[in-house]
């Protein structure tokens, strides 16, 4: 590996190497005493706004979809909620549909093209996260047939396979904005160029990205958007469905109310939402900068390997020789996740499709932080990692055939992309 690279990251993270022999001292108790948390990703902590809407709404009498004063004011609420969300995609508000998850509004798009149009060809790719995978899956057993794209070794989905598989009978793609376990960021305006010019319904799962990078539905001809609130500070349970054209959806719910997600609309969830959604902040700068210092300590691990090609608030490394287990049960005290923290102990298709010869270790962990982290306990984690691998490595605890042989190749590709992308930021 080339060491040049790893001394770029050092210098651009002098600053906090500085603070951090001040703190070396109380490095244990630290260890030993804080809970530090690496999981953002999964959730991001509830904002003191959104928290006060949500409390405030809930002490509202009636429901939105009665026809007296109480329920005009809920109505008008919604409304205002719903232009809040659509401004942030460039979207007007009567195409926002409210949904009470990422995953349910996922199976609303791709269930609600396919029961259009019966028999269908769909395109989906390799990553993308369960609550797609698993749909098309179950319209594969129905007789729908899927084209499941392949991605490069840092994520990225191959356009050229993406081109030659379109059909006549091709009514769907959907590809994820931005990967939940190794922060691929999609070229999503190529993607929906390709679709628009064949006539093809574009969806696109943007959970991870909505209001963390810029998206127009309209300059990337987007027809279906999925975002969730809970990615962005707003309480679990609320997300939102972006429709250009209802015409071209069957409804697969069926109720009062909205067309897609019928019943009693979560009035203060949806504040909650809004309120979420203009506090949020997201320095994309900084966020670079302290990716840059993780994975320059990262990269001090003998034989690991950096899954993330792009600067951005997740970073998923695979390491050699040791047991995800046990790397779980030593740094039982940072909260971080094992590749996706939805795919459980389950082998992680992403993994999987970046390393379809295997040669990836089967440790692979997601560490993910926002701009509030806090740099030295990132260096401290590093460290403490380090300590752990080494521990770990020389007690053999291991099963056969874990240890690969390191790809340096490919690291100094993954750290010159690195350097390129934190300097122009």
């Amino acid at each position: 590996m080339n060491r040049l690279f790893v001394v770029v990251f050092l210098l651009l993270a002098s600053c906090s190497l500085v603070n951090l022999s001040n703190n070396s001292g109380n490095m244990n108790a630290e260890i030993g005493e804080e809970r530090v948390f690496l999981d953002y990703a999964s959730s991001f902590p509830i904002g003191e706004k959104s928290l006060n809407a949500f409390v405030n709404v809930s002490k509202w009498r009636g429901n939105s979809s009665g026809t007296n004063s109480h329920a005009k004011k809920m109505a008008d609420l919604e409304c205002a909620s719903a232009a809040i969300v659509g401004k942030k995609i460039n979207a007007d508000s009567g195409h926002i549909h409210f949904i009470n998850s990422a995953t349910v509004a996922n199976n609303i798009a791709i269930l609600g093209v396919a029961r259009k149009n019966h028999g269908c060809h769909l395109i989906t790719s390799k990553i993308e996260h369960k609550s797609v995978l698993n749909v098309f899956k179950h319209l594969e057993s129905e007789g729908y047939r899927v084209t499941y794209l392949n991605v490069d070794e840092y994520g990225n989905v191959d356009l050229r396979q993406l081109r030659q598989s379109i059909t006549p009978s091709t009514k769907l793609i959907s590809i994820q904005m931005f990967n939940s376990e190794i922060g691929t960021l999609q070229d999503v305006k190529k993607i929906g160029e390709i679709a628009r010019r064949h006539g093809i319904m574009f969806h696109v799962d943007a959970a991870q990205a909505f209001c963390k990078y810029d998206i127009d539905v309209n300059a990337m001809r987007i027809d279906l958007l999925t975002v969730a609130g809970h990615k962005i500070g707003a309480p679990k349970g609320i997300a939102a469905l972006y429709v250009r054209d209802p015409q071209k959806l069957q409804p697969i719910l069926f109720g009062s109310g909205d067309v897609f997600f019928p019943g009693t609309k979560p009035t203060p969830l949806i504040a909650a939402f809004a309120a979420a959604v203009q506090d949020f902040k997201f320095d994309g700068e900084r966020v670079c900068h302290i990716f840059a210092v993780l994975a320059a300590e990262l990269l001090k691990i003998e034989k690991i390997h950096i899954n993330s090609s792009t600067p951005s608030h997740i970073l998923s490394v695979s390491i050699d020789g040791v047991m995800l287990s046990d790397i779980l049960k030593r740094m039982a005290n940072y909260s971080f996740s094992a590749g996706c923290s939805c795919a459980g102990q389950e082998k992680s298709n992403v993994i999987a499709a970046i390393d379809p010869n295997g040669k990836l270790p089967a440790c692979t962990i997601r560490i993910s932080f926002s701009a509030e982290s806090n740099i030295d306990q990132m260096i401290v984690f590093g460290q403490r990692l380090k300590a752990i691998v080494k521990n770990l490595r020389l007690e053999k605890s291991v099963s056969k055939g874990c240890e690969r042989k390191q790809n340096s190749s490919k690291l100094d590709n993954i750290l010159k992309t690195l350097q390129r992308k934190t300097l122009q930021n």
